[in-house]
């Protein structure tokens, strides 16, 4: 299994490589998934938010004792709609070295439409299923509404753990699980559309 980060300017690639900058929160929110189908069993870990805080990651089951099968949620969405910068594919300025404890970018460049911001389209989900490869790709584009530059030089992906019970929401954590460092900064002129798609994918 390999991961890759993939970068579109205005349709054209200029960047694909290899991500290796998967996180600890991930690691935390996969065991939850491997060990919520235990019967019985009240499946919860934390995970540090993009505020360094701390945040519930719940499986199948609820977070109390008699608490089980909760009425609907979603365990680890990135696909967050137009306009929401809570989670997804983020994109930022900073270009600190990544680092597997990572819960934030350096420095996100926030969705909106002033100087140094980016607007934040929604995602597009895709995958491809064959005998030798297979793939997953999330992608979001970001369009620079700002009137000037904006210098794009970090990536990120983060995750959404969301559950309902008794009709009331009892858990929304929003959480980075990977983030990766461009190799060289990206310049977004004005009105300029900047694409990344985070690819994992399966060779046999």
């Amino acid at each position: 299994m390999k991961a890759e980060v993939i970068v579109e300017l205005n349709g054209k690639e200029i960047y694909r490589g290899k991500s290796d900058s998967f996180v600890v929160n991930l690691a935390k929110a996969l065991y939850i998934a491997l060990y919520s189908s235990r019967a019985g069993a009240n499946t919860w870990t934390t995970v540090t938010t993009p505020t360094g805080g701390s945040a519930y990651v719940y499986g199948l089951n609820g977070p109390a004792p008699g608490q089980y099968q909760y009425a609907g949620g979603v365990w680890l969405a990135m696909n967050a709609p137009d306009n929401d910068d809570s989670y997804g594919i983020w994109v930022g300025s900073g270009s600190a070295a990544v680092s597997p404890r990572d819960y934030n970018l350096a420095s996100k460049i926030p969705h909106g439409t002033g100087a140094g911001q980016l607007d934040y389209e929604p995602h597009t989900i895709t995958s491809s299923y064959s005998g030798t490869s297979s793939y997953v790709e999330i992608a979001r584009s970001f369009v620079n509404k700002s009137g000037g530059d904006v210098i794009v030089r970090e990536v990120g992906l983060l995750a959404r753990n969301y559950w309902k019970y008794s009709g009331a929401v009892t858990n929304d954590a929003k959480f980075l699980i990977a983030r990766d460092v461009l190799p060289n900064p990206i310049l977004v002129p004005n009105l300029a559309s900047l694409t990344v798609r985070y690819r994992i994918s399966l060779s046999l």
